[in-house]
């Protein structure tokens, strides 16, 4: 039995550095004694409340210091923490509590009304923040919190415990719920901070959703190092400006954002030479990031170090890793996806699970330490996704729906999500490598790619969904293409669009651009 490292680490720092700020959410700062301290007494509170080992406590809270209490404060008890989004769809949220089964819902006074009209009476809700009365016989407030003792529950763990769940979209619409152990965190946290170079001077910027994958990287990282974590509030991700005089106020060394939200910066135009001295490593992921944007904060910030990784949320945080040494020859130029992780092997497979030939096109697997235990209730859907590897007896795989070819340098390519693969007069076509030429004309900010009936319904032709600023005149921009992409993969039209959509963890809503109407 082992207690979860980075929860031992930020008991020491504790001790040692007990005056040191772990959490900052630009109005609240918990040191890390105020962190143990609080988070010590969400554990014993929930014990009270009769949360077991294993059992699944969800919170649901504002972007704030309190995230963290609480998040802690449930696997100091020994329990599982289930994030909801507090602008999840209700009949969403309402699946995810159906799925988990929730011993207790932790709260704070702006989510407190989502959080009794999802627990219905039949669940106890604990709210976090300032003392708020008591409307019910299973509520209680942060003053009933603090009556209990700031010391850790004698809750150990093992390294096959559950830690936390995610959940993802599902294909049927039903969430799936990811089931992390705490050996996939320790193992990847404790590589993350070796390969980053990760110390307690690093103040490292959150801007990811809690019941998204990528604040498992901000929160542990943080704990493992004794570093400090700021914690954007979600209006600044709104406002390119506001975020950077934000990082530049708070001094932030490291930064891992979602590709589009890197975008967003580099399209707003705030990103100048001499902004952000402090930032020094920028990590980007969670979906391609066309590179002309790429180029421009590295034609910014030269001495900055820029690193593309790739990870799915069933192999707990990033898998592959690219830095990016030197600045692309061209907005054409492919970034990789890089080199495994520690710990973590992929195979590139064809149908048949076999695999593919030197440079060509498989579907990517991955195994290693990273890997979930499946999901939760759907015994079906976790046989479909993890594998028995067929080349590692007692080895496990995840297929992650993703293609991806191998350089001769080793490294691999990201190219597009298997679903994307269509079939348009007999060949078969990567959209993504239709939208990495696309990404590469003047005028556009964005685009996605997508099969599209027209006319006849038998008839289906490629069309561009561009965001930007494309000319009317596209002459120019085919010609461009001719010389990238073979005709067939051409799209045979370019539609520009105010924005284009996106789903909640901010990736592009393929089936909404499929329903649109266009002319």
């Amino acid at each position: 039995m082992t207690r979860l490292s980075v929860q031992h680490e930020m008991d020491l720092w504790a001790i040692r550095t007990p005056e040191k700020a772990a959490v900052h959410d630009g109005k609240e700062v918990l040191t890390y004694a105020d962190l143990a301290t609080s988070s010590n007494r969400v554990g014993q509170a929930l014990h009270s409340l009769g949360v077991s080992a294993q059992e699944r406590v969800v919170f649901c809270l504002s972007r704030s210091v309190h995230c963290l209490t609480a998040l802690l404060g449930i696997l100091r008890a020994g329990a599982v923490y289930v994030p909801i989004d507090p602008k999840s769809p209700p009949d969403r949220a309402k699946g995810i509590l159906h799925d988990c089964a929730p011993r207790a819902f932790i709260c704070d006074a702006t989510t407190r009304p989502l959080a009794r009209r999802l627990a219905g009476g039949d669940i106890p809700i604990v709210c976090l923040g300032e003392a708020t009365e008591n409307t019910g016989e299973f509520e209680f407030d942060q003053a009933w919190v603090d009556r209990y003792p700031a010391v850790s529950p004698a809750q150990e763990v093992a390294d096959d415990d559950l830690a936390y769940i995610l959940y993802t979209s599902g294909s049927t619409g039903q969430p799936k719920g990811v089931m992390i152990h705490h050996r996939n965190i320790r193992s990847y946290i404790d590589w993350a901070v070796h390969s980053f170079d990760i110390a307690a001077s690093d103040r490292i910027l959150c801007t990811a959703p809690f019941h998204f994958d990528m604040s498992t990287f901000d929160i542990f990282t943080t704990l493992r190092s004794g570093a400090t974590l700021f914690i954007a509030a979600e209006a600044l991700t709104l406002f390119p400006e506001k975020l950077v005089t934000f990082m530049e106020q708070q001094q932030i060394t490291l930064w891992k954002g979602i590709s589009s939200l890197l975008m967003y910066l580099a399209r707003a135009g705030v990103l100048r030479p001499g902004r952000l001295p402090a930032l020094r490593r920028v990590l980007y992921g969670g979906e391609a990031l066309s590179t002309r944007w790429l180029m421009q904060w590295m034609e910014n910030f030269p001495e900055k170090a820029f690193f593309n990784v790739y990870g799915p949320t069933e192999a707990t945080g990033i898998s592959l890793f690219h830095r990016i040494e030197q600045m692309p020859k061209s907005p054409q130029e492919l970034i990789p996806i890089g080199h495994p992780c520690t710990d973590t092997y992929v195979y590139l497979l064809n149908d048949d699970l076999a695999p593919v030939p030197d440079g060509e096109i498989g579907e990517l697997f991955i195994g290693g330490a990273g890997l979930a235990r499946g999901y939760l209730n759907s015994p079906k859907k976790t046989a479909q996704a993890f594998l028995s590897d067929p080349f590692r007896p007692g080895g496990r795989i995840y297929r992650s729906g993703d293609l991806a070819r191998q350089r001769t340098d080793g490294t691999y390519e990201f190219v597009g999500r298997a679903d994307h693969q269509v079939k348009i007069m007999g060949y078969r076509i990567e959209l993504g490598e239709i939208e990495h030429a696309l990404s590469a004309l003047p005028g556009v900010h964005d685009v996605a790619v997508a099969v599209v009936s027209t006319g006849d319904l038998d008839l289906r032709e490629l069309v561009a969904f561009i965001e930007g600023e494309l000319n009317d005149d596209t002459t120019a921009a085919f010609e461009q293409l001719k010389q990238q992409l073979p005709v067939y993969m051409i799209p045979r039209r370019l539609c520009n669009i105010a924005r284009l959509p996106r789903c909640e963890r901010g990736k592009i809503d393929r089936k909404a651009l499929q329903a649109m109407e266009f002319k």
